[in-house]
């Protein structure tokens, strides 16, 4: 009776293990992480590239800029209110880099910082435009200024509107590291460069005035 028993629980563990090996490989990839595991979920996409080409635009109200060749700029003529209003757009891409000059009441980028209900609150950042004080404030919405005032007390604006775009951040940051002050519109090198000699302008690019860009 004994080594009945023995006969049948050794043919069960041959039988379990005969299983066993049929439905290992089954057993094995259920135990593999699937392809929509979390750490896949939520690898960041890598860094888009765009092979823009560059051109400068320089501004009649003494400013210029490198931006893409693709991108249409509107100047708004129409507007009477700012020295400058450009509105940079892509036919391709939501989100666009508005531009705006005029003069401002306030002496210098800390007092405009603490005071203007806009951008009191965002996130700053201390930088330089044109060799001269700036900031980068950062509001939400995909949304970030920089700005400074020069020695007329004209402040520049440049505001980022991108959407959450890689692209549109790429072209903020090229405008910004290349703006520079020009002369005005009919105005000569000379007295450009006798303005900024009122001035401590240390460092500051100077740039021949040359064609506008239409």
């Amino acid at each position: 009776m004994k080594k009945k028993i023995i006969v049948i629980g050794l043919g069960f563990l041959v039988i379990l293990g005969g299983l066993g090996y049929v439905f290992k490989d089954r057993f094995l990839s259920f135990l593999k992480p699937s392809s929509s595991s979390p750490d896949q979920k939520f690898t960041q996409k890598p860094k888009e590239e765009f092979n823009f080409e560059w051109q400068t635009w320089e501004d009649a109200a003494g400013f210029a800029f490198e931006h893409p060749k693709e991108l249409e700029i509107d100047e708004h003529l129409e507007d009477e209110v700012n020295y400058a209003y450009l509105e940079l757009k892509s036919n391709e891409k939501n989100g666009k880099i508005v531009i705006t000059v005029n003069d401002t009441e306030y002496s210098n980028i800390n007092d405009w910082l603490e005071q203007d209900e806009l951008v009191k609150d965002g996130n700053v950042l201390e930088t330089e435009i044109a060799s001269i004080s700036a900031r980068r404030i950062k509001l939400g919405d995909n949304q970030e200024i920089a700005a400074f005032i020069d020695w007329d007390q004209v402040i520049y604006l440049i505001n980022s509107q991108n959407e959450g775009e890689e692209y549109w951040r790429q072209i903020y940051i090229r405008i910004l590291s290349s703006f520079k002050l020009i002369p005005l519109e009919g105005e000569s090198a000379e007295d450009f460069a006798n303005w900024l000699g009122d001035f401590d302008t240390s460092g500051v690019d100077i740039v021949e005035a040359v064609e506008v860009i239409e």
